[in-house]
């Protein structure tokens, strides 16, 4: 019997004790627990194993999307099966289709049975309607957090907006009354040679009235030179007189990028989940005897449809054949005495089931019939924009009680949801560190990588931040090949950025140098480039780099807070940005990709955000501010986009990747401060791999992490 008991507690789910009803869910630690209790263990999109402390994410298809245990399984239909042969004294019955009668007591025993199942399952409303109560708190404290974040937001741009108002119009005065004052001077000019011309005319005529007495010499040659001067200022006013004037301008350029910024900011959405409330256990009375099977019934359950019920009643002990019929006996009566109150909430299910075809299912179809987009929401921090996993929980739950009236409702296998997974979903159950390289020593050994590129044949080629040296390693993380490149100078960054070229080269950034060197993927320099400054402004100094599939490179030059544009050739052909708060302006950018559409974003280290450009330089948008939130950021280092233009970044300050939408919207977020595996310390360099995975330099930690 110890025996007996010390199986049947291996059958039990660690955290509520009682033994698995459900198919039992399969951590990826092994350990095994309940589907309802991993559904309390979830917190940020992840869930702390209670038996190891390992963490793992939750699936796209939420908690019921983890492997079922099939060796429990096996399990507990062996333990239920033994159970029912010490109970009745026989295997279990094979099922008889041909109708026969019941005697009485089979079917008073029956009638036992199912108002106990029914009175047992009847509390599954009650935690239905405490789960939805709890539902309607955590909207309210959503809307109260959302409606905080919007206000913030927005009044931290009203109050911008004022000071831009007050800006302008200060500055509107002052054009306006330098362009005043330069009116005025033309108006004391056109004064003077006015006065100028009338006193002219006065001695004109003047000599006009003493004509007749003109005799000398003397005064014939004042005439004359009189006259000569006169028609000299004449012909002069005849080509007009031309004032210095101010043309006064008011340009709005950028306005509609800013209107479009401010309307597109903030996406309130909801997603549908299916929050599964579970019956509680049979009764652990031995005095209950379990429900009979009623042979030749249309809906008869077979033998092993009974043990699904019955391996939940554990006997604690073995009574005599008196005991238990005096205790059934006694339980009957009981149990016959609520007939008419069930028979009273019998009458209200036509009610009921004409109020569930009232509830809106039209999403939840959607998803069962493979219309949805696979995307789900991660957890998110307090302030951030977004909506509790279990929206739409009512109607979900309505739907599933119409289609488990005879069939329990099962959940999409887990390899169904891979072939349907979008990039969302794939990003947002990310996190897991697949491999770590670079610091077990060897001819791999790295020393504070600060950036990584994956070459055409799928080789990851990384930079150190300590020596001048590329190494190549395999998708497995195994060394290939080191690459050391020429120096110049004392030491002081190292080699900072690495792109490749659509001629199959890398372009790699040594600031030390003041240049983009040319590599070959055999170690050959086969160039130099190199970028002349103009006066007043810091030598080049390249960090991040990115090119383009015409092959045109934008290097951000981190110390004059710029990103330069390179042509297909090399030259340097323009720039922008410039130290600032504002958008459009920079403050030491370190890293730069380029979306699927050609625009180019910047990771904007030290005013935290990511702006967005044109490839003509032209400011888009921008996103993030400082912060350790979801959709904050603190220290961006690097940044990659995928096909899909997916963003990732890496914070440097926050010791974490964040990855971002297409649209700028925060998705996920991993990793913390650390040495452990998928921890960090001051990760730099990042980059998306063909096939999804986020490969990031751990660079205090002098390794290279991969996640997928």
């Amino acid at each position: 019997m110890a025996s007996d008991a010390s199986f049947a507690n291996l059958l039990e789910c660690p955290i509520c004790y009682e033994q698995f009803k459900t198919a039992p869910k399969q951590l990826p630690c092994k350990h095994t627990l309940c589907e309802a209790c991993l559904h309390g263990l979830v917190q940020y999109n992840s869930i702390i194993c209670p038996e190891c402390r390992e963490e793992s994410p939750v699936p796209p298809g939420g908690v019921a999307a983890f492997p079922n245990d099939l060796t429990m399984q096996r399990f507990l239909e062996h333990h239920r099966t033994k159970a029912l042969q010490t109970h009745t004294g026989q295997p279990p019955r094979s099922p008889i289709k041909k109708p026969i009668d019941h005697s009485p007591v089979d079917l008073q025993r029956s009638l036992q049975g199912t108002l106990l199942l029914m009175e047992r399952d009847k509390d599954v409303f009650t935690k239905a309607n405490q789960s939805l109560q709890e539902e309607r708190q955590r909207y309210q404290q959503w809307r109260a957090a959302a409606q905080k974040r919007i206000t913030d937001v927005l009044d931290h741009v009203e109050g911008i907006v004022r000071q831009r108002k007050v800006q302008l119009l200060k500055d509107i005065e002052t054009i306006y009354q330098r362009a005043l004052l330069s009116v005025e001077t033309e108006d004391v000019k056109v004064e003077v040679k006015k006065q100028g011309m009338d006193k002219l005319c006065v001695a004109l005529r003047e000599k006009l009235s003493q004509s007749a007495t003109v005799g000398t010499r003397n005064d014939h040659d004042q005439v004359v030179t009189m006259v000569s001067q006169a028609q000299a200022v004449d012909a002069s006013l005849r080509g007009g007189i031309e004032l210095q004037l101010t043309q006064l301008n008011l340009l709005e350029t950028g306005m509609d990028d800013l209107l479009s910024g401010i309307r597109g900011w903030g996406q309130v959405t909801a997603t549908p989940q299916i929050h599964k409330i579970h019956p509680p256990a049979l009764p652990t009375s031995p005095s209950i005897p379990p429900p009979p099977v009623l042979l030749g019934h249309s809906k008869m359950m077979t033998g092993p449809a009974m043990t699904s019920h019955q391996g939940m009643v554990k006997p604690s002990g073995q009574l005599s054949k008196t005991q238990t019929t005096t205790a059934a006996s006694q339980h009957q009566q009981q149990q016959l005495k609520q007939v008419p109150v069930l028979q009273q909430q019998l009458k209200q299910v036509p009610v009921l089931q004409q109020q569930l075809k009232q509830v809106p299912v039209s999403q939840q179809q959607q998803q069962q019939t493979g219309g949805g987009s696979g995307q789900s929401t991660p957890q998110v921090h307090q302030e951030q924009v977004h909506v509790p996993p279990q929206v739409q929980q009512q109607s979900n739950e309505s739907q599933s009680l119409k289609k488990s009236q005879v069939t329990p409702v099962k959940a999409p296998h887990s390899s169904h949801i891979e072939q349907h997974q979008e990039p969302s979903s794939r990003y947002a159950s990310m996190g897991q560190m697949s491999i770590q390289f670079g610091y077990d020593g060897g001819p791999g050994l790295l020393s504070s990588p600060l950036a990584v590129a994956e070459l055409p044949n799928g080789t990851m080629a990384v930079t150190n931040g300590m020596t001048y040296e590329i190494k190549l390693f395999n998708n497995q993380g195994n060394h290939l090949k080191s690459m050391s490149l020429p120096s110049r100078g004392s030491f002081k960054h190292g080699l900072t950025g690495i792109a490749v070229h659509p001629a199959g080269h890398m372009c790699v950034s040594n600031p030390d140098r003041k240049e983009i060197q040319l590599v070959s993927v055999e170690g050959q320099v086969k160039g130099q480039l190199r970028v002349k400054v103009s006066i007043g402004e810091e030598k080049f100094c390249p960090w991040g780099i990115a090119c383009s599939s015409q092959g045109v490179m934008y290097v951000c030059d981190r110390a004059n807070h710029r990103i330069r544009v390179l042509n297909a050739t090399g030259a340097h052909v323009s720039s922008f940005g410039g130290r600032g708060k504002d958008f459009g302006k920079l403050d030491c950018p370190t890293g730069v990709a380029l979306t699927p559409n050609g625009q180019v974003a910047v990771a904007d280290s030290n005013n935290n955000r990511v702006q967005i450009f044109t490839p003509e330089g032209g400011f888009v948008r921008s996103f993030g501010m400082e912060g350790s939130g979801l959709g904050e950021l603190k220290g961006p280092s690097a940044i990659s986009i995928d096909q899909n233009g997916y963003m990732a970044v890496s914070e440097m300050t926050n010791n974490r990747v964040q990855i971002f939408t297409p649209a700028g919207q925060p998705l996920v977020v991993f990793g913390k401060a650390g040495a452990e595996g998928g921890q960090f310390a001051s990760p730099r360099g990042i980059t998306v791999s063909r096939d999804g995975k986020v490969i990031v330099c751990d660079t205090k930690n002098d390794r290279v992490q991969v996640f997928q």
